[in-house]
């Protein structure tokens, strides 16, 4: 490898060190503090760099935060997702399409219990994107990053209707964009304003999640012993 190489890769590795430490810095704050309220000054003090060198690397505050959303979700997805691919691979059996789903849902309950930071930085993000009247187009990336999720859980309903574990009348893509959307918005909700009245604290955050995963477990098996 000529010098010129080897001084082009470092120079890449750099670069790409100090867009992590920006993203890795927009998230740490992000989670202290409001998207609003949290400047790209703040960020480039808490990154060790100069404001200018956010600018290098994002060219607006919303493109950073776009791109600090994606960091996020990558962050947090590939941590249990790694960990439901190593489950299944030590596995003796073969997982059925119900098995797969409840470790799924599983999943979902530990990213509450774990993550409730991220739960409150999504809520914030939506409520941003809607204010900012961000593009389709500009979330692209971002939703790239989102949908990394599906095959695994459209894998799972797959499966459950090949092997008979599971059983619905919707199409796949419905039950997922269902599920999913149903059970991230009732996260995010016990997870940012699931204390506001009194009576929001007679049943625990996790406990109604379990609830509502139990429910859709059982509802598809049943259906599925029904057709039986």
């Amino acid at each position: 490898m000529s010098g010129d190489k080897i001084a082009l890769s470092t120079r890449e590795r750099q670069a790409q060190q100090k867009r992590k430490q920006i993203l890795t810095a927009s998230m740490t704050l992000f989670e202290k503090k409001c998207i609003e309220d949290t400047s790209i000054e703040e960020i480039a003090k808490h990154a060790g760099v100069g404001a200018a060198t956010v600018y290098r690397y994002f060219s607006t505050k919303i493109e950073l935060v776009i791109e600090t959303a994606g960091h996020y979700w990558e962050q947090v997805a590939g941590k249990y997702l790694t960990e439901l691919e190593r489950a299944e691979s030590v596995s003796l059996k073969k997982w059925s399409g119900y098995q797969r789903l409840e470790q799924i849902l599983h999943i979902f309950c530990r990213i509450f219990e774990e993550e409730k930071a991220f739960l409150k930085f999504l809520q914030e993000f939506d409520v941003f994107v809607k204010k900012y009247e961000i593009s389709q187009e500009g979330l692209s990336d971002y939703e790239d990053g989102i949908l990394k999720l599906k095959p695994y859980v459209t894998n799972a309903l797959e499966t459950g209707l090949e092997d008979g574990s599971l059983a619905f009348v919707c199409s796949v893509d419905e039950m997922y964009f269902s599920l999913t959307h149903t059970l991230l918005s009732l996260m995010e909700k016990l997870a940012v304003g699931g204390d506001i009245l009194t009576s929001d604290r007679i049943v625990e955050g996790n406990v109604q999640l379990q609830v509502m995963t139990g429910v859709v477990l059982r509802g598809l098996q049943q259906n599925s012993l029904d057709k039986k």
